[in-house]
């Protein structure tokens, strides 16, 4: 109980990134999968959609982020932002700039790169702020006799190797990676591939022909996107996604204005791609 009490803000936020734009987006892969020749089971098909709209789906990410952050969140002081609590925490905690380290909990950070440590044994005329003696004068190699300095060398040696095994311990990552392993809740989810159909020199082909075919405003035949193809004349806005096991059906406007030309832009890129496959297998 309380588990899912705590976890009650991340799950409100999942529902707002559904409901504020991947709605939209799995709504039109669905209605690119039921009217335009999208097949899924296709890696080339799924690299090209990435090709064609991974940037569109990052913008609207960043987007709902910038939208995200500015936001109240209740029973958090006075109703801060996800801004102003991250600006506090700059503040209070400080910044690691250019690191990998900016999203690990403070007390982890503590540990394993804090001040704290075993406490290292200054040699005769150390300081700790340098190899000199108390009256600030280097210390010449002639001051001591031989047999001090080979017991002073081997101590030394000693020094000097312990401070390099606190310095480099190689196991810190795993040490870190293992303190954050409880807030991973469930494994990796596989993602199907998506590898580009097309040596590097058709591929740049490709891109060429699609910028053309794009200034040319072509519309392609035979895919669903033709005003001389929609049923009674009228594309539409509506779209019904099934939802669940049990297959609940639900109807989602997607403004013709933005998505039908995103629609154009698939069916433009998949006849090209079709073309330049059975050109390539001749």
């Amino acid at each position: 109980m309380a588990s899912s009490t705590r976890n009650v803000r991340i799950e409100r936020m999942w529902v707002e990134v559904g409901t504020q734009f991947c709605i939209f987006w799995r709504v039109f892969f669905t209605r690119l999968e039921r009217r335009h020749g999208l097949d899924p089971s296709k890696p080339e098909h799924l690299w090209l959609l990435h090709m064609l709209f991974l940037d569109d789906i990052n913008t609207d990410c960043r987007n709902f982020q910038r939208e995200w952050n500015k936001h109240p969140v209740s029973g958090v002081g006075h109703n801060m932002t996800p801004n102003d609590m991250r600006f506090l925490s700059t503040i209070q905690q400080g910044y690691l700039p250019a690191t990998d380290h900016n999203d690990i909990d403070p007390a982890i950070l503590s540990q394993y790169y804090g001040t704290d440590g075993r406490q290292r044994r200054l040699q005769l005329g150390q300081t700790g702020a340098g190899h000199y003696d108390h009256d600030g004068s280097s210390i010449s190699s002639d001051r001591f006799s031989s047999s001090t300095q080979d017991a002073e060398g081997t101590d030394s040696e000693t020094s000097d190797s312990d401070a390099a095994e606190e310095d480099e311990d190689p196991e810190v990552d795993s040490h870190i990676a293992a303190g954050q392993q409880r807030h991973v809740r469930h494994p990796p989810i596989p993602v199907p591939g998506s590898t580009s159909p097309f040596s590097e020199e058709v591929e740049e082909l490709f891109i060429q022909c699609l910028h053309q075919v794009r200034a040319q405003e072509r519309i392609p035949m035979h895919l669903g996107v033709s005003p001389e193809e929609w049923p009674g004349g009228v594309y539409g806005d509506l779209e019904t996604v099934s939802f669940g096991r049990g297959g609940r059906q639900e109807e989602f406007e997607l403004p013709f204005s933005i998505w039908w030309r995103r629609a154009v832009e698939w069916a433009q890129g998949l006849e090209l791609m079709t073309a330049l496959l059975i050109e390539q297998g001749d």
